[in-house]
């Protein structure tokens, strides 16, 4: 049985041992040097009476102690951020090398000779508007809705055929420098490429982005609502004109638009395109149709006074006659960009005579006369809310009315069918 001063021992060993280490504390360094350098040293109480619990503790203290060595792990390479392309007051920051310098020479040239730049946009829908086109000019960063300066359009111009001012197809952007059109057409292209990686094509493609996905700073989701210019599963051609300009361009540039159409007489804010399919209608028939239509439903089509919009006939010019119209180089694409736009009315004029022509052989001339869209009618309207409610309701509608004698005409063929568009 263990004394009360053997209970007070604890694993360390006997209070003989501790009075023992302290005398040799105080010996110095002498005394512990002479201590190491002695024999073993005795076992104390506790590691007699419990050699195994004495044995275990200092095993586990002994891997305690042990020091394991670290693996040399090499820190791996850090990624490359990816660079985004921010706005800034200044354009584009994050444009690569060649890029930026050609941004700088622009900046730089137009600060000597600020001139119009022109960008040409093909194979566009012809039922596009200015604002599908402004919507794709660089905001700001801190306030929405704010436009940046650089890349604002001062006029977009639908490209037409001026013998039948029908839609080619492509669209011409005014800008006031080279680098707002630089700076556009970088953004433009950004945009439509993030579309086009974003829009679901197939039942089997991932789900469109989210409201306020962001990838490279900016909203996919936005992106993808407000571009309308062509469908994601095209080509994006938009491509600068090369300064000097066509004499055409250089007009369509002045005056801000087809001189012929722009500057006429009579010309009203808002215009629209007639043609029908079709039995072809006078201008007087055109007006009384859409009189009686206007009183019937009590709305005035010309968004004024008078119920009936302003109707004009389109008569493309005639007498110009290039001398080099039936040349070989007519034919060559510089012949056709040193044309100006009277030379175009008139080889566009040609071809529709021509293809009158060779359609006339299959048909009877009474039958051509009938139904040769060959009647241009250029409608005149006060607002633009009036001209869009006039191509809502009339565009391929019959163009016949209740107590409008124009339903059938001689020979008892189908009413007309009215082709509307914005001029």
């Amino acid at each position: 049985m263990l004394t009360g001063r053997s209970r007070g021992i604890g694993r360390k060993g006997s209070p003989w041992r501790t009075s023992a280490r302290t005398e040799r504390g105080r010996a110095g360094k002498g005394g512990r040097n002479e201590d190491q350098n002695g024999g073993a040293q005795k076992p104390s109480l506790m590691e007699q009476l419990f050699p195994e619990e004495t044995r275990r503790y200092e095993e586990a203290r002994r891997h305690a102690a042990r020091e394991i060595p670290r693996l040399p792990l090499d820190t791996p390479p850090s990624a490359p951020e990816r660079e985004e392309m921010t706005l800034s007051p200044h354009g584009l920051d994050g444009l690569p090398r060649a890029a930026r310098r050609l941004q700088d020479k622009f900046r730089q040239d137009d600060a000597i000779s600020p001139e119009i730049t022109v960008l040409v946009m093909r194979n566009a829908s012809p039922n596009l508007v200015e604002e599908d086109f402004r919507r794709l000019i660089p905001q700001g960063r801190h306030m929405e809705g704010w436009t940046l300066e650089q890349g604002d359009i001062l006029k977009v111009i639908a490209g037409r055929n001026l013998a039948t001012l029908a839609h080619a197809g492509y669209y011409y952007l005014l800008f006031s420098s080279r680098l707002s059109a630089f700076i556009y057409q970088a953004h433009a292209t950004r945009i439509f490429r993030l579309v086009s990686a974003h829009t679901p094509a197939s039942l089997a493609s991932p789900i469109p982005p989210p409201p306020g996905y962001m990838v490279d700073g900016m909203d996919a989701n936005a992106a993808i609502e407000s571009f309308a210019l062509i469908p994601a599963s095209q080509n994006l051609e938009l491509r600068q004109l090369n300064s000097p300009l066509s004499p055409m361009m250089e007009s369509l540039v002045k005056h801000r638009g087809y001189a012929s159409i722009v500057k006429r007489e009579g010309k009203s804010p808002y215009e629209a395109r007639l043609v029908l399919d079709g039995p072809q209608l006078s201008a007087n028939t055109v007006r009384h149709v859409l009189h009686t239509s206007g009183k019937d439903m009590a709305v005035s089509w010309s968004g004024g006074q008078e119920i009936a919009p302003m109707i004009s006939k389109w008569v493309p010019r005639t007498k110009v006659h290039p001398a080099d119209r039936d040349s070989p180089q007519a034919t060559t694409l510089a012949a056709a960009n040193a044309r100006t736009e009277e030379e175009q009315m008139q080889r566009d004029y040609d071809r529709l005579q021509s293809s009158d022509f060779a359609t006339s052989k299959q048909s009877s001339s009474s039958e051509m006369a009938r139904r040769t869209p060959r009647l241009v009618y250029i409608l005149g309207f006060k607002t633009e809310a009036s001209l869009r409610s006039f191509i809502a309701f009339w565009h391929r509608r019959e163009m016949t009315w209740r107590g409008a004698d124009s339903g059938k005409d001689v020979e008892g063929d189908l009413p007309p069918v009215a082709n509307v568009e914005m001029l």
